[in-house]
């Protein structure tokens, strides 16, 4: 795994986050992407791949896809099309200071199912915490956390000792 392979591939002339979508479009840098992410992972089993809205949908179901294995989204507030009764919802101060909430069907994750959450870009860990959240209040188990980056720092440091997170690059802020 080597992030300066992808990195070159990343759109940086953005306002806030990088764009990293063309390596979607380039099928050959993007099942690259899929390979290197599961490999970290590889002797971990799971029964579901969990993506945060919105690139986590993208990345999670070609991993989902490749693996034959069911597809969870956690959508961002509002988004989820189910009644109110069937849907979970949690909120967090995300790397952009904003106030986000996500919601899970309440039928997607059963007791004891082995997870793997994926996402584009980690930062403060403050999404992925609550999609821990609710898989967790769910019954599911939390065995892995993919990421094509992720910043290592001290709001990040649980989900890299508690839950395995494997991105492909890292940046060290501790």
């Amino acid at each position: 795994m080597n992030y300066e392979y992808y990195d070159k591939f990343i759109n940086k002339d953005t306002i806030g986050i990088y764009d990293i979508t063309p390596i979607f479009e380039n099928p050959v840098i993007f099942n690259n992407l899929i390979k290197d992410l599961l490999e970290p992972l590889k002797e971990i089993k799971f029964n579901k791949v969990v993506g945060l809205d919105a690139l986590g949908f993208i990345i999670g179901g070609a991993i989902s896809n490749k693996l034959k294995v069911g597809f969870v989204p956690i959508r961002k507030g509002g988004k989820l099309p189910g009644k109110e009764d069937t849907i979970l919802r949690t909120s967090c101060i995300d790397y952009t200071q904003k106030k986000k909430v996500f919601e899970i069907n309440k039928n997607s994750i059963k007791k004891e199912e082995r997870v793997l959450i994926v996402d584009d870009w980690i930062e403060t860990g403050s999404q992925i915490k609550s999609a821990i959240k609710l898989i967790e209040d769910l019954g599911g188990k939390v065995v892995g956390i993919s990421a094509l980056r992720a910043h290592r720092n001290i709001k990040t440091k649980i989900l890299f000792e508690k839950y395995n997170c494997k991105p492909i690059g890292i940046k060290e802020e501790l």
